[in-house]
């Protein structure tokens, strides 16, 4: 079949096979359109060694991608989002503006007939003020209004049922077929519910209603499909109603729900489902990744693209409406769970919370001790808190509900009584703790507020912890041990002088809190420190901060070809603790791995490739979860884009990502990697680093057994950065002195 017959064919007539070669080609030939006219385009198509890579549809709000002039754009679309969201710019010519609305037209009406008719639209006409530059809700809006013979907005300005306008809607829906369109939440929430609240009966029986825009929403209210439909036909009585899935990065090329509630591909588009380990194809009825293919975007490189949904293919050519070609269904946005490590959890909390009177101390939820805590000092090591302590190891370390989780395990480990004594040993001076100390802890690194907690114990001081809103599986295990410890007759002041809180981020208890602190340790990003050091606080009071850091890692290319394969196996093993096991997220995991040339450019390279073969084994147990797979492969897309002096990434699988640099611009901060993406670096030796060693890299973690030795020559070099450097293995572990500061000596007196 060649493309002329192709285009002549009704929307849904092709067989898939018919297809394949067909559509296949058209797509090859805007890759290569693409890849000439968009520069970001063609270096992320260089970087991942890629003809045509399905581009993540997140990209579309972190790059300008665009190939025709600015002065051939037409039209500027933005994807929806809430207030502070980025939202995905998408670029149109005279040209692809027309081909997506005449497909939009082919596929609906296909659905509802060729013919315009009246149509009710459930939103405001509000929406529709920039017809240069608008929303993907906007567009949805005049894209179907193309097909109407007449519009009527269901709602006004204010988003109020415009019941005169709805009435004659009403009226014209007897003379013959009408349709409607409106978003899936808008429809229920501001149509559906208003018209049942106000009792009012609207008879809309001969209306085919067609929405769309997902329903995340409506499934957070347990309201499926089927009581969608259901509840609509009770209060309006609309009986045909189409589901449609599409997106703003594809405008045109949606996909229908069909009368068996398939959803279907049609000759402009095409759907795969996607392993989220490493994009290969799944098979019919496996669920994965949704992949998009389109021939309608022209102006930008928007023709195929990574969703962030989940779905599955349910066959090819034999669903029983009669239509051609792959159909499926959607499971909905794939589940996004935070990554771990000290990032801006605490000034981006997703709670909404008003300053109303409502906000008052019932909202406060007290997890373990006392609240109020009461503020007493007490010596620093003091034997009751030493022996608290102590229990609270063999609790986490001995118990088998406890040590079965790793984090927990860990903790108890580090409280043992020989490095408690460790801890002692090293204070210079035996004081007393300040006083009271509020902790603001990070929620993506669960354990983190029992260290910083049980530092400040040591010191002398009671302690407010406050936790994040989110549930986290690790603190409640956690907190289920301190409570049965302090539940202790013996422990009953260190019970009453301490309390572990969750609030919402905006409640005046922070200010209460932070005008009787003697001390406030904030761990997190810029944004959290900076808001919370923005909240007054009492005179004597000492912020302890530890704000957005990095680390490195410097690794010998002759130490890794030494190795034998069990000790290869067994650094490999410790690196991926140091990096994977927090994500790559905490602020002493490795971002950026410079090695140290070998003996020979061939040793060079052998160390580097036995290293990261090693890494990629040891990866295969990583927990890859769908969302991080998309998220990971935009971060590497980002990078192709933005930085330069880049090399072809090493992509095993998507559990691991390595970009090698020929240099270095600007700060390393920008070379940002998560989830198992490294970028690398050759060079001579660690001098050669030195002037990278900014103010806000914390670790470098190295192949080398002298880590002595090579903190000191950094520290000589008048590096501001780099706050230790550490041994395979270590860079998680926790200290009481972090980040060069004393924390046991700044919280006594």
């Amino acid at each position: 079949m060649d493309w002329e017959t192709y285009m002549n064919n009704e929307p849904f007539s092709v067989s898939q096979a018919d297809k394949d070669t067909v559509f296949r080609e058209k797509i090859q030939s805007l890759t290569e359109h693409h890849r000439k006219s968009c520069r970001n385009y063609d270096d992320i198509c260089n970087g991942l060694s890629q003809d045509g890579p399905y581009l993540p549809v997140a990209l579309f709000k972190n790059l300008e991608l665009c190939s025709v002039p600015e002065e051939d754009i037409v039209k500027r679309v933005t994807s929806s989002g809430t207030t502070g969201q980025e939202v995905s710019k998408i670029y149109l010519d005279a040209n692809t503006a027309a081909m997506q609305q005449r497909a939009l037209c082919m596929i609906t009406g296909d659905f509802i007939g060729g013919s315009r008719m009246p149509m009710l639209i459930i939103d405001s006409p509000d929406v529709l003020r920039d017809r240069r530059k608008f929303s993907a809700r906007g567009a949805g809006i005049l894209g179907f209004s193309m097909m109407a013979s007449k519009r009527y907005y269901a709602l006004d300005e204010n988003m109020n049922l415009d019941m005169e306008s709805i009435r004659a809607f009403e009226e014209k829906a007897k003379d013959g077929p009408t349709f409607a369109f409106g978003f899936t939440f808008m429809i229920w929430a501001y149509f559906y519910k208003a018209l049942k609240q106000a009792g009012a009966k609207v008879n809309l029986n001969g209306c085919h209603l067609i929405h769309g825009g997902g329903w995340k929403k409506l499934q957070n209210q347990s309201v499926s499909n089927s009581v969608f439909k259901e509840e609509l036909k009770n209060t309006c009585g609309i009986e045909r109603v189409s589901d449609y899935y599409g997106m703003a990065e594809q405008t045109g090329s949606i996909f229908m729900e069909c009368e068996e509630g398939h959803l279907h591909a049609s000759k402009y588009s095409e759907i795969s489902i996607l392993n989220p380990v490493d994009f290969s194809p799944c098979g019919i009825g496996e669920w994965g990744l949704i992949a998009l293919d389109s021939f309608l975007p022209e102006s930008y490189p928007g023709h195929r693209l990574l969703t962030e949904d989940w779905g599955r293919l349910l066959g090819e050519d034999d669903c029983s409406c009669g239509r051609k070609g792959r159909y499926f269904e959607i499971k909905g946005r794939i589940k996004k769970a935070e990554i771990r490590g000290c990032s801006d959890t605490f000034a981006k909390t997703v709670e909404n919370v008003s300053d109303s009177a409502e906000n008052d101390e019932n909202e406060i939820k007290l997890l373990a001790g006392t609240f109020p805590a009461e503020d007493i000092k007490t010596e620093n090591f003091n034997e009751k808190t030493l022996s608290f302590i102590q229990e609270l190891s063999e609790v986490f370390t001995k118990r088998p509900e406890f040590r079965q989780y790793p984090e927990v395990y860990s903790l108890g480990f580090w409280c043992r009584k020989s490095h408690i004594e460790q801890i002692r040993k090293r204070q210079q001076r035996k004081s007393c703790g300040r006083g009271l100390v509020l902790h603001i802890t990070p929620s993506n690194m669960p354990a983190m507020f029992a260290y910083s907690w049980i530092t400040a114990l040591l010191a002398g001081c009671s302690n407010v912890v406050r936790l994040s809103g989110r549930d986290a599986e690790i603190s409640d295990v956690i907190l289920r041990g301190i409570r049965e410890v302090m539940d202790k007759p013996e422990y009953e002041s260190i019970k009453k002088s301490n309390a572990f809180i969750k609030f919402p981020r905006d409640h005046r208890v922070l200010e209460e809190l932070s005008m009787k602190a003697a001390a406030r340790i904030i761990w997190g990003g810029d944004e959290t420190v900076r808001t919370i050091c923005g909240i007054e606080k009492a005179h004597y009071c000492t912020d302890i901060t530890f704000p957005d850091k990095y680390s490195i890692a410097v690794l010998y290319a002759d130490d890794i070809c030494d190795l034998d394969e069990d000790q290869l196996k067994v650094q490999a093993h410790l690196f991926y603790n140091d990096t994977y096991g927090a994500d790559q997220n905490a602020c002493s995991s490795p971002r950026t791995v410079f090695w140290v040339r070998g003996k020979n450019s061939e040793r060079t390279a052998l160390g580097k490739e036995r290293w990261w073969k090693a890494i990629g084994q040891e990866a295969a147990g990583y927990n890859l979860q769908p969302w991080m797979a998309t998220e990971k492969y935009r971060m590497l897309c980002v990078a192709y884009a933005r930085r330069e002096g880049l090399l072809p990434a090493y992509m095993p699988d998507n559990r691991l990502y390595v970009v090698p640099c020929r240099e270095i611009k600007g700060s390393l901060a920008e070379y940002d990697g998560k989830m198992g993406m490294f970028f690398e670096m050759e060079i001579d030796g660690p001098e050669e680093i030195f002037p990278l060693l900014e103010e806000k890299i914390q670790t470098v973690v190295t192949s080398r057994t002298g880590t002595a030795d090579l903190y000191e020559k950094i520290r000589a070099g008048g590096c501001p950065g780099v706050d230790r450097v550490v041994g395979m293995g270590e860079a998680l572990n926790f200290d009481t002195v972090w980040d060069r500061k004393d924390i046991i000596d700044i919280l006594s007196e």
